[in-house]
């Protein structure tokens, strides 16, 4: 039956069908951040890190952000060191998601399952909506 929604694993939430939560999510989730705290290998990443390297970025000679010659280097050196992915590495250097990817490796070292929003997107549009607000293109 590929394809097809099964009902039985919604419920009705206001209009939407809303995917209910597995018995066992929690435990998933906590196995997931045991497999990668075991993983992990290197230093834990740090704010002040991510700015050295990003600093260190800066002051290379420009090249159009690509990854290439020098940058490539302290992008390997970053990844290596902290045992990051490429992509996140990539946006450290240009300087983009610290915060992001510190409370990641954070989570992961802290072995913390990460929150989930109290207000589902689609509700929290409703109520900006509700209060005045558009999400319409202006001229």
């Amino acid at each position: 039956m590929r394809g097809r929604i099964h009902m039985a694993n919604y419920y009705e939430e206001d209009e939407e069908p809303v995917k209910k939560k597995s018995k066992n999510s929690y435990e998933k989730k906590l196995a997931k951040l045991k497999s990668q705290l075991e993983n992990h290998k290197g230093e834990w990443l740090t704010i002040e890190a991510c700015q050295e390297y990003y600093n260190r970025a800066q002051a290379l000679p420009p090249n159009g952000c690509q990854d290439i010659g020098e940058r490539r280097r302290l992008r390997i050196e970053l990844q290596e060191k902290y045992g990051i992915a490429e992509i996140e590495a990539i946006n450290i250097v240009k300087g983009f998601h610290f915060q992001e990817y510190v409370q990641k490796y954070d989570n992961i070292r802290e072995l913390r399952i990460p929150s989930e929003p109290s207000i589902p997107d689609r509700q929290y549009i409703t109520i900006i909506q509700n209060e005045g607000y558009s999400f319409e293109e202006k001229d």
